[in-house]
This record gives structure tokens, C-alpha cells and sequence, in this order.
């Protein structure tokens, strides 16, 4: 016999008997994750979970945004009054099941039974489960008649032997400029030294407000400190800040990434512009040292997130596509899957002309998506 419940905090439920269900590639729906991303006063968080017999079968967090607070939503959820399921934060969702495949679809239709009760409690019409991957979107879709579209690509370094020489193979004919970023790096007498990151709080906070500055992206300083903070009580263990640092120790700029399972997240990242020399200090604080230190810890993959692909792809990532899926309300049962294909293709085109490379044709050919 399944159970259903509904808990406000991440709390309320212990990081090993949720995070018995994360893989490595669902960093951002872990339990530390999570729990450093609460904020009652910005989204009211709900963690639902199936059970049976003591043993965890299912778990997802939602959101559920005041107007003043709610993210943009994406077209195929336009004008819907939406719960958001998935981890609000780092732009990638799976549905976290145990068992076999039919133990793990059943436990899949009970948790969206339960979320829609949720959210017609609440007032809300719409399931909107957003940048989720392929594999998740065509197992909801074999369950319940999906609306979707493609959304982004996100892009992730696969380094399978886990060497520094190997990922130096993966860059084919790149290989020879990113050799120049980093000897350029070291010509220029910086270096890279490791921190956790309640070490760097203090420091590293100003820096990341710089760089957003720069970028028209600007948040109150306070604010960035706040962050670091509880990021730093919920996850130093799995941090590592990667700083770099000039001939006399002064700290020029910093990154922040976190290990979970297998792989590596690069996170944010912050520099003192006055400071810089034109020496690839991003590329060095974000790819390459990131890259010896996985070698050095068993890692294998470094996700980077979303954005710029042209320049993740010419250093070694992969890019890989991410949805947006809704389910209106009430539900009803039987697979099904709607969505824009020119848009979703023109899409896909564009991110194929962005990058120039990193996308593995079968995985993009868009029109092999179908219900499972």
C-alpha cells in the first residue's frame, strides 16, 4: 500500500532517505541543494513523496509563486495559473523514482495524482514541470497527454577516463588554443588555490557582484553574502572554490562548484575587474582547474549549466535539450504529446548555428521524442 504526503520543509524528511533517490544528475533536486534554497518569503515550497512500506518510491519539490515573485513563464504555459515542479534553481529536472520500470512509472503516476491534488488546493490549474530531459519528458508524456517545448540546451563536459589528458582529447582541434589559455594563465603569474566556501564568503561576495554588474544581472551585495551563506551551512562538504591568485596571494577572482555522485557543477563565479590580466582567468577558474581537480577525486563530468554553448562546446561540453511540460488540470489519465514542432525544430536550429557542434544527432532529432 502507497502513501502520499506532503511536507513544507526539506527538513522534514532525512538527506539519506532522500537522496537515496538523486543520481549524479540531479544535483539540484538534492536534499542540500533544496534545503539552501528555501525562501518562504520568495515561493512557498512543497516536498511530495510516495512511499510504501517504510521505502521512499518517489519525491519532487514544487513552488508555488506570488505574481510579485514568479519567474517568466515559458509560451506552452502562457496564461495558466502554474505550480511549479522541479527544483526552482539550476535549470535541470528528472523525476527522482526507485525500483523496476513499472514500480517506477506507477510510483510516477501517484506522485502527479498527488501534486494535482496539491495544486488545486491552492488554486492553481496547471502542473509546470520546467527544463525537464528528454528521458522524463517521454516518461510523463506515456502517462498523461503532455503539452510541451523545447525550452533550452544545456550544456555538460563528459569525461569519461576522468583524466586531464583525456579531456585534452576530447577538444579535437581546439585542443591547441585551450593549451594557450592556460599557459597564458600561468605566464601571467596567477595560480589556483582551493577553498571550501564558507572560507570565502567574505571575500568572494563583492566579486560576484562585480561580475554581475558587468553583466547587467546587479544584486544587492547583502543579498549575494546571504546566499553564499546558507549555501555554505547546507552544502560545504560537497563545495570548492577554485581562487585565483596573484604573485603576492591577493585574490583576483574566484568560482564556486559543488560535487555530487559523479560530477562536478560549476556554479557562479566572480572577478575584480581592476585586477584581471587578460590571462583566460575565467576559462582557468571554471574549466581547466575544475577539470585536474576532478581527476584528482574520481569526477567524471563537469555540468555548465545553460547559455553561451558556442564556447562551453569549444571546450569540450556536450549539449543535450531540456523541456518546459504542462498538464492541465483536472488531470486525465492516457499518454499523449502536443507540442509546436516547428517551433521546437527552429529552435534546435538555432542553438545548432550558436554552437557549431557538441549535439549528438539521434539525441536531437526532435522527432523521436515520443511517449514511452
Amino acid at each position: 500500500m502507497t502513501e502520499t504526503r506532503h511536507l513544507t520543509s526539506i527538513g522534514d524528511i532525512e538527506r539519506g532517505t532522500w537522496d537515496s533517490l538523486v543520481p549524479a544528475s540531479c544535483f539540484y533536486q538534492s536534499h542540500g541543494w533544496l534545503g539552501g534554497q528555501e525562501r518562504p518569503d520568495f515561493a512557498t515550497a512543497t516536498y511530495t513523496v510516495v512511499s510504501s512500506g517504510g521505502r521512499l518510491l518517489a519525491a519532487t519539490p514544487s513552488y508555488d509563486f506570488p505574481a510579485k515573485n514568479a519567474p517568466p513563464l515559458p509560451s506552452v504555459a502562457a496564461g495558466c495559473q502554474v505550480l511549479r515542479v522541479g527544483t526552482r534553481t539550476g535549470y535541470h529536472n528528472e523525476f527522482l523514482l526507485a525500483g523496476t520500470d513499472t514500480e517506477r512509472q506507477d510510483a510516477l503516476a501517484e506522485l502527479v495524482e498527488g501534486l494535482a491534488e496539491h495544486a488545486a488546493r491552492i488554486g492553481c490549474d496547471t502542473l509546470l514541470f520546467d527544463f525537464l530531459d528528454t528521458d522524463s519528458l517521454r516518461l510523463l508524456a506515456g502517462l498523461f497527454p503532455v503539452r510541451a517545448q523545447l525550452r533550452s540546451a544545456e550544456a555538460v563536459v563528459h569525461n569519461e577516463e576522468g583524466t586531464f589528458e583525456s579531456y585534452r582529447r576530447l577538444l579535437g582541434r581546439n585542443v591547441r588554443k585551450r593549451d594557450y589559455e592556460v599557459r597564458k594563465f600561468e605566464q601571467a603569474g596567477l595560480r589556483l588555490e582551493t577553498a571550501p566556501l564558507s572560507a570565502c564568503v567574505d571575500e568572494l561576495a563583492p566579486l560576484i557582484g562585480q561580475t554581475m554588474d558587468r553583466y547587467d544581472a546587479s544584486l544587492d551585495l547583502a543579498e549575494i553574502r546571504t546566499f553564499l551563506k546558507v549555501q555554505a551551512e547546507h552544502l560545504d562538504d560537497l563545495s570548492t572554490v577554485f581562487r585565483v591568485v596573484d604573485e603576492e596571494g591577493g585574490l583576483v577572482g574566484g568560482h564556486v562548484a559543488f560535487a555530487w555522485r559523479e560530477m562536478f557543477y560549476a556554479r557562479v563565479a566572480g572577478f575584480d575587474y581592476t585586477r584581471t590580466r587578460n590571462a583566460y582567468e575565467y576559462f582557468n577558474a571554471v574549466y581547466y582547474g575544475p577539470l585536474r581537480h576532478m581527476e584528482r577525486h574520481g569526477l567524471d563530468a563537469l555540468h555548465l549549466g545553460l547559455s553561451a554553448v558556442e564556447a562551453k562546446v569549444r571546450r569540450g561540453a556536450r549539449l543535450h535539450p531540456v523541456w518546459a511540460a504542462v498538464l492541465p488540470l483536472p488531470l486525465v489519465r492516457g499518454a499523449g504529446l502536443t507540442r509546436d514542432t516547428a517551433a521546437d525544430q527552429a529552435l534546435a536550429d538555432s542553438v545548432r548555428a550558436e554552437a557549431d557542434g557538441g549535439m549528438d544527432e539521434e539525441e536531437w532529432d526532435l522527432d523521436r521524442v515520443t511517449p514511452l
